[in-house]
């Protein structure tokens, strides 16, 4: 009797099972049809300057008559993420089927509209980010989440503001520098993430995500500098000049050195030992990067 208790208790769990990843691939399949429908409309009011009239400006938009909608698309994509997580540690769901995953990947996509869709990107990155941001906080992320999150990021500009906001939650010592090569050096110096509940003893783990985010920072910021993100898009294309960089990009050899030293004496003492080779390396590479970056903001 016992086992056939089990027995069923077993199989209606795999019923369940099956229902709710039934009900997420139609929910993924109908999302991808609504997702085309907004990105063809978008794509034709653009070439006819007629953004201001397409169904994303309706649905989408960062102003306040909408914004509670792109609020509802952040909640069901943190959602969606915290469970692609979650079935990401379970060794019989195939990869390639996780269609929580895949509903991340559009709803990011729908962000992109919302963020391009007005005349002035700035402003929606910035209210983009500030509810990613706080979104982030309340659901108390783990680092396998925000990674998650910051990955799948489909706009280089929003994903520059959301790490913006996240690393200066994690310094010690406060700047009011826009964003920059100089801020860049300030994150290197100043920046310390807590450690995730997963790490255990390995207090290694907070530091590679750190050089993670300072990666994932300065390619973003790169690209929304010469891809001249913060104009509008109907406008970007036309842009034939240089990029537009500033005199906080401009960087001294021995400043960027300092900052690494610090961080490699700052990870040292927090640990107890050094840095693994692997990890030294990806910092020099960085240290590189920004020093070639700084080099051409000055030329020009």
């Amino acid at each position: 009797m016992l086992l056939f208790l089990q027995h069923s208790v077993l199989h209606y769990s795999c019923l369940k099972d099956d229902a709710r990843r039934l009900r997420t691939e139609v929910q993924y399949m109908f999302l991808q049809y609504v997702l085309q429908v907004l990105e063809d409309d978008f794509h034709f009011k653009r070439r006819s300057q007629c953004l201001h009239h397409s169904v994303a400006k309706k649905m989408l938009s960062c102003g306040n008559e909408t914004f509670g909608q792109v609020k509802d698309i952040i909640v069901w994509m943190m959602n969606a993420a915290k469970e692609s997580v979650n079935h990401s540690k379970d060794v019989e769901y195939p990869k390639n089927e996780d269609n929580y995953l895949k509903i991340v990947l559009s709803l990011q996509r729908m962000l992109t509209l919302a963020l391009e869709v007005d005349k002035n990107p700035n402003y929606s990155s910035d209210k983009l980010s500030e509810e990613l941001f706080s979104c982030l906080n309340r659901m108390h992320s783990s680092r396998q989440l925000r990674l998650l999150l910051l990955r799948t990021l489909d706009s280089k500009l929003l994903r520059c503001k959301l790490l913006k906001l996240l690393l200066d939650e994690t310094c010690s010592q406060k700047t009011c520098l826009p964003m920059s090569l100089n801020l860049l050096l300030h994150y290197i110096k100043s920046s310390t993430l807590a450690s995730d509940p997963s790490d255990g003893a390995e207090k290694w783990r907070k530091w590679d995500e750190l050089l993670q985010l300072l990666w994932m920072l300065i390619l973003s910021y790169e690209e929304v500098v010469t891809g001249h993100l913060h104009f509008p898009i109907t406008k970007r294309f036309d842009r034939r000049h240089a990029p537009i960089w500033t005199l906080d990009d401009q960087v001294k050899c021995s400043d960027v050195q300092e900052a690494v030293d610090t961080f490699l004496s700052r990870a040292a003492n927090d640990i107890g030992h050094a840095l693994s080779m692997e990890m030294q390396d990806l910092l020099s590479q960085l240290q590189e990067h920004i020093t070639d970056m700084s080099s051409i903001t000055t030329s020009h």
